[in-house]
């Protein structure tokens, strides 16, 4: 077994630039903010945007969805199930193989509309922290970059 230590990084080195732990502890602030800004509708910013995504471009399958929000299919699954529980979102035959589509609700339409008067709530309170010029170069790269990441993937 050789010795690595002189060209291991570090702990701290690790913390300091773990690309994945500042996502994760960034995305987990802004949920919490997101999340309390629509916890009065019994939505979560997870479900809101699946609901968003749907009504943007009602997928044709779960699969298609997955690959549009970037998630997991068995997480998205348990998701969309919850809001088909809720009454908020339908699922029907596509009339693509056997897939099944999705679209809102009447009441998924209403909760949505809702949703978004606190969404631009949220937003608007989250880009006054961290300025709206920031925040649109950092959704920029944000953007870029998931997409170079994904053709790896």
């Amino acid at each position: 077994m050789t010795d690595t230590a002189d060209t291991s990084p570090q702990p701290m080195d690790i913390a300091r630039q773990c690309a994945a732990l500042h996502s994760r502890v960034f995305s987990r602030l802004i949920t919490r903010h997101y999340n309390s800004r629509l916890a009065d509708l019994g939505l979560r910013i997870t479900q809101f945007t699946v609901l968003n995504a749907i009504k943007v471009c009602p997928p044709e399958s779960i699969h298609q969805l997955a690959d549009t929000l970037g998630m997991e299919r068995t997480s998205l699954q348990r998701t969309v199930e919850m809001l088909i529980k809720k009454g908020l979102v339908r699922s029907e035959p596509s009339g693509h193989k056997r897939s099944l589509g999705l679209s809102l609700t009447p009441e998924g339409d209403e909760i949505y509309r809702l949703a978004v008067l606190r969404w631009q709530k949220a937003h608007d309170e989250f880009t006054d922290l961290v300025g709206q010029d920031n925040w649109d170069a950092v959704a920029g790269q944000l953007h870029h970059l998931s997409k170079q990441v994904k053709t790896t993937l």
